[in-house]
């Protein structure tokens, strides 16, 4: 497996920043549509819950399994949930705790927060990237698509805040470009992980499938279905159905 490493880095790269740049491409939706509705947001967030709970339960964990066993797949989503719980926790009490973070308001602190915890999990799903293109040859593909779908309402979330506070529409984009570059970077490390050695891979993929469902647990879920619950309902619907056809186009 090692021997493709060098033919799968630079093409998975590539993919990945576009994944993130997916962000940027939400942002762009907000600032020039102006403002998103409660229904249409909801639609977007539901969406993007879906999207990745599907790539969790029919791809990442059954992969990881197959892999590695059900004590990998236990330890690994576990422990990628207690991680990005665990950075989230610390990442609200720096900012809270700031200097900046007091002086700038409650939308322009949330904003902050948001593409805080936006960045942090690209990470770990840079890492889902090289894992699942290490595991099987479609699979790096279905997640970095599921990345960029649930990108694009992030980056609406990320966006929405920081507009209401007054913050300059240059200053949002160049912030989401930053925030792109966390994907590959985890891709990055993800293939040098995998290159010292394939017996992660189980685990890497298990850990990606926990910081993906905490996310959705945590973060995409509640701010959907508190909007509009029939929405976010009908979103989550139609991005699980159609990530589930395609992942099963590919087996």
């Amino acid at each position: 497996m090692e021997d493709l490493f060098p033919t799968m880095i630079w093409p998975m790269l590539a993919i990945s920043l576009i994944a993130g740049l997916a962000t940027t491409a939400g942002a762009l939706c907000l600032l020039m549509l102006g403002s998103l509705g409660a229904r249409t947001l909801s639609a977007l967030l539901g969406f993007a819950a879906g999207v990745m709970v599907s790539v969790v339960v029919l791809d990442l964990l059954p992969t990881a399994w197959n892999w590695g066993g059900p004590w990998s797949v236990l330890t690994g989503f576990c422990l990628g949930a207690l991680l990005i719980a665990l950075c989230d926790v610390v990442l609200t009490q720096f900012a809270l705790a700031s200097k900046r973070g007091r002086q700038a308001g409650p939308l322009r602190k949330m904003g902050y927060l948001i593409a805080l915890g936006i960045s942090l999990h690209d990470f770990p799903e840079g890492i889902a990237i090289a894992a699942g293109t290490a595991a099987e040859h479609h699979l790096g593909w279905v997640v970095t698509l599921a990345i960029g779908l649930h990108n694009i309402p992030e980056g609406v979330a990320t966006a929405a805040p920081l507009r209401m506070s007054g913050m300059a529409p240059w200053k949002i984009i160049g912030l989401t470009m930053v925030m792109a570059f966390f994907t590959p970077l985890g891709t990055l490390l993800g293939f040098g992980l995998l290159a010292l050695s394939t017996k992660s891979l189980a685990q890497l993929l298990a850990l990606a499938g926990g910081a993906m469902a905490y996310l959705v647990w945590d973060e995409l879920w509640p701010e959907a279905s508190k909007r509009s619950p029939r929405w976010a309902i009908t979103g989550a619907i139609v991005g699980a159905l159609g990530m589930a056809a395609l992942s099963g186009m590919h087996h």
